[in-house]
């Protein structure tokens, strides 16, 4: 059957392509070229069902929701990877940025110990002469 041929390596891309990096602007341009195929695609099998059933019949699938159903498994194995990689993504950063924040806040800390350290003992010096 010629869907086997189909349906494995766009499996096997689905995959591949899902878990690359998203803060490209190609990775941007594909998710939203996807997207915008797989809404084309949807109302294009809605409104010409024969078309549908046609490559069916042409891919070796006994019915043209069969094929449907194939594709659109393709497309949520697409998804769940794409989204795992961001999920990914947005915690590396959250993590990096905790970071930063933690160490300025040490740094701000660690300069007004320093700050009070020095200005401490020439007030006192300054309290103790006035007595």
């Amino acid at each position: 059957m010629i869907i086997q041929f189909l349906l494995v390596p766009a499996v096997v891309l689905a995959v591949v392509l899902s878990l690359r990096s998203r803060n490209s602007v190609r990775g941007q341009a594909r998710r939203k070229l996807i997207a915008g195929l797989t809404v084309v695609a949807g109302v294009l099998s809605v409104l010409f069902p024969g078309v549908l059933q046609s490559l069916a019949d042409w891919s070796g699938v006994t019915r043209g929701t069969d094929l449907l159903l194939y594709v659109l498994a393709v497309v949520i194995i697409y998804l769940v990877g794409s989204v795992s990689v961001r999920f990914r993504e947005q915690e590396a950063r959250m993590t990096r940025l905790a970071r930063q924040v933690a160490l300025g806040e040490a740094e701000a800390r660690l300069r007004a110990d320093v700050v009070e350290a020095t200005v401490l003992p020439a007030d006192l010096s300054k309290d103790s002469r006035a007595s």
